[in-house]
């Protein structure tokens, strides 16, 4: 299951964890609202890819050996092993803590969940804090991840004493937060990192964003993107010149034979196939490339392990737009009263992946799919238009109230997945209300998507026809 979390104004992420190898298939639709004007004319499927959606994949979890090496005095000269454990241990613990904010935001703020975030962080800072490194660059990515830590576990902490109800809370509780928030404070001064937390919020925030890209660096998978078509695409290029010069030629041929001087007539019939041939060989290049791989993935993606570059999985990309009748029929006949506009686009997006037998022996693996929508917010028209009411109900137009109005725009996202092993889909739906500005609201959906017991009793020429799509 897909947990979601929101990152900043515009972005969206959602993080699942990879524990077996295997076939790990994932679709996700964007069903965009009826005043929007997004087609492959304001921004095609290639720059929605790029910049619109983040697919990433990060270790998660500790080898079994770097278990019982750890206690062994030459782990500490084993570099970078030292940084994809320490990070691994931290992208752990951040998965932890992202699960314990989604299960408070959706059930409300309860003692257990908040235990366990104390418990973790706890632990987490003993684990981490119980030796120092002796090399110089293993110090410096302790520094930055001690750093990272202590203010990511005070922020967490301090976000749930804003919340309702934190107050009714057990005093024990409440202490012994407030002790583990001080023992951090008296860390941080005997360690010398009070600078860092030092500034205005958005400069410690970003300040800390920088140290969280570069102490994940170390854990997460390279991605070698191969943009597939490129040589059907020379091929159709090659196969239309030759088509074209073969008729221009058998042409000018005939035009010879009727005739021995060249003429003004025959310099502009020349001219014209050259005009025209320029005027329509890109876009029948472009119609016959897409009509050869339609239905075939756009890119493929080799994940390798860091630093080793060791293959730990392959992915393939599909990523097109498609009107509604145009949609999977299992999508389609499942669909409720938001996807009824058969003319608006849906930004349909599939990613396979195939992680390989030995990837998983000894590290789980977090799957990350971030959602941009600042694009989309662009489009969306600022608006002068104001509300006008009474101010007071008791003296009706005694004084009038001017309110402004922010145009928002409905987005329906619907998200698609199967695990290895698996002879069924799972789904899940958000409801996204994006304003100028970025993300106003999402919210969680329900799907009404059939049962695993529904989708094993369906006819095996449909369970077929949805097997061979998926490949």
């Amino acid at each position: 299951m897909f947990s979601l979390k929101r990152k900043g104004d515009y972005r969206l992420q959602l993080t699942r964890t990879l524990k077996k190898p295997g076939r790990y298939s994932v679709e996700l639709y964007l069903f965009t609202p009826h005043e929007n004007d997004l087609s492959s004319w304001t921004m095609d499927e290639r720059q929605f890819f790029i910049a619109c959606l983040s697919h990433r994949f990060g270790l998660l979890g500790l080898p079994d050996e770097d278990r019982v090496s750890k206690s062994d005095s030459s782990f500490a000269l084993l570099s970078p092993h030292y940084e994809i454990m320490f990070g691994s241990w931290l992208f752990q613990y951040r998965a932890s803590m992202d699960r314990l904010r989604q299960q408070i935001q959706s059930a409300g703020l309860t003692e257990e969940p908040l235990k366990r975030a104390l418990r973790l962080s706890q632990n987490f800072a003993q684990r981490l804090r119980r030796s120092i490194p002796e090399q110089r660059n293993q110090r410096r990515y302790f520094r930055q991840l001690d750093i990272y830590f202590s203010w990511h576990a005070e922020q967490f902490l301090l976000e749930c004493m804003t919340l309702e109800g934190y107050a009714d809370l057990e005093p024990e509780l409440t202490a012994a937060i407030q002790e583990f928030l001080q023992q951090e404070y008296r860390h941080r001064r005997e360690r010398e990192y009070l600078s860092d937390f030092h500034g205005s919020p958005t400069r410690v925030w970003n300040r800390m964003s920088l140290y969280h890209r570069l102490l994940e660096y170390p854990v997460l998978l390279r991605s070698r993107v191969t943009e597939l078509g490129e040589g059907t695409r020379k091929l159709v290029k090659a196969a239309s010149t030759m088509l074209i010069m073969t008729l221009f030629t058998y042409f000018l041929f005939n035009a010879r034979e009727g005739n021995q001087h060249l003429s003004l007539a025959l310099l502009l019939g020349i001219a014209s196939v050259y005009a025209i041939r320029d005027l329509l060989r890109d876009d029948m290049i472009t119609l016959i490339t897409r009509w050869l791989r339609k239905g075939k993935p756009r890119w493929k993606i080799r994940l390798l392990m860091p630093y080793t570059k060791k293959l730990m999985a392959q992915q393939r990309v599909w990523l097109d737009y498609r009107k509604l009748p145009k949609l999977p029929q299992e999508v389609l006949a499942h669909s409720g009263k938001w996807a009824t506009n058969e003319e608006r686009q849906i930004i349909c997006y599939r990613s396979v992946l195939t992680l390989e037998k030995g990837a998983l022996e000894r590290d789980k693996i977090q799957e990350r799919l971030s959602l941009d929508c600042e694009r989309l917010c662009e489009m969306i028209q600022a608006t002068r238009n104001r509300l006008f009411s009474n101010a007071d109900e008791d003296a009706p137009f005694a004084s009038i109230e001017a309110h402004p109005i922010e145009k928002q725009h409905d987005y329906n996202l619907l998200l698609v997945y199967t695990e290895p092993g698996q002879n069924h889909s799972t789904a899940q739906r958000w409801r996204l209300r994006l304003g100028v500005n970025g993300i106003v609201q999402c919210e969680s959906k329900k799907t009404h998507w059939p049962s695993p017991e529904e989708q094993q009793r369906r006819p095996g020429l449909q369970r077929l026809r949805n097997h061979l799509r998926r490949r």
